[in-house]
């Protein structure tokens, strides 16, 4: 919010005040707006999810260069097109993992909020890319105004439809229970087909796979793992039984490669594997097989 706020203040106190370091401070916090859209996406749309290294670097490169051209006379009033470019980067980045995971996504409202923010983000960044772009990033105090007022109703709906999908403000969510029945009779055949047919280790596993297999509509599978099962992403829901299946493997033998593991359970990469195996284990797949040889 103090990113918008200030990009939405800017055109006012570039117009009307003169240089400060009260005016620096807003100039700062609205060339980082990108990064800070970034990283609340991840927060809501990919919950339980580490950061991971590429935005930490991507995030923390265009920070520093932000406050290094901010915070200098050579800097003010604006800033290169390459800085620009990245901060473009950045958002577009930001759709992206909005719509990466609409196929996953559990929760209804949730889901149909990644197409409200990925259709206004796209079309605001177009804009706002556009207006500065053909104004020579100096666009006049009647245009910022407009821009910042399109910012302002993009703002508004979004934390509209994050409040009614979201009324505790909790930006991640508890763990996910994983319970093994349930009263559902169309759950309770989920859940023996997942095991019996070990329909989890197909890499291609889809949730209009398994609303094929039940002959019920896809829409009602989503909101049924949802409600009856209380997961809020699909591969939450797979994996756990990929990890449960691989630490068994893990500990009955110990001559098969963790990579042939991690395939054979449905996993795509070595990657993936351990990165959930360490989320719900605490520790990597090998340490876990070494202290299990070592236990016994």
């Amino acid at each position: 919010m103090i990113g918008i706020i200030s990009y939405l203040c800017m055109p006012l106190l570039k117009a009307y005040t003169p240089y400060s370091e009260h005016v620096r401070f807003f100039w700062y916090f609205s060339a980082i707006t990108p990064c800070l859209l970034l990283v609340f996406s991840w927060f809501i749309f990919e919950e339980n999810c580490r950061i991971p290294i590429w935005m930490v670097v991507l995030v923390g490169f265009s920070l520093l260069a932000s406050l290094w051209f901010q915070f200098t006379e050579a800097g003010l009033p604006g800033s290169p097109i390459w800085l620009q470019m990245l901060k473009a980067l950045i958002a577009a980045m930001a759709i992206f993992v909005v719509w990466r995971g609409r196929d996953n996504d559990l929760v209804e409202m949730r889901a149909k909020l990644r197409n409200i923010f990925t259709l206004l983000l796209a079309l605001l960044i177009f804009i706002v890319f556009w207006v500065e772009v053909l104004t020579d990033f100096n666009p006049p105090l009647e245009l910022a105004v407009m821009t910042g007022l399109v910012i302002f109703v993009f703002s508004f709906t979004l934390n509209y439809f994050l409040i009614k999908l979201n009324p505790t403000a909790r930006l991640i969510s508890l763990p996910v229970p994983t319970p093994a029945v349930s009263d559902d009779p169309l759950m309770r055949e989920l859940l023996v087909k997942m095991r019996s047919e070990r329909l989890y280790a197909d890499h291609d596993l889809r949730v209009s796979t398994l609303a094929g297999l039940l002959n019920i509509p896809e829409y009602k599978l989503r909101k049924k793992i949802n409600q009856e099962l209380g997961y809020r992403n699909f591969n939450q829901f797979i994996n756990n039984y990929r990890i449960e299946e691989a630490g068994v493997k893990l500990r009955e033998d110990t001559r098969i490669p963790v990579l042939s593991i991690a395939l054979d359970v449905g996993f795509r990469s070595i990657s993936s594997f351990n990165s959930a195996f360490q989320a719900q284990f605490g520790v990597s797949p090998t340490k876990y097989r070494a202290e299990f040889l070592s236990d016994n």
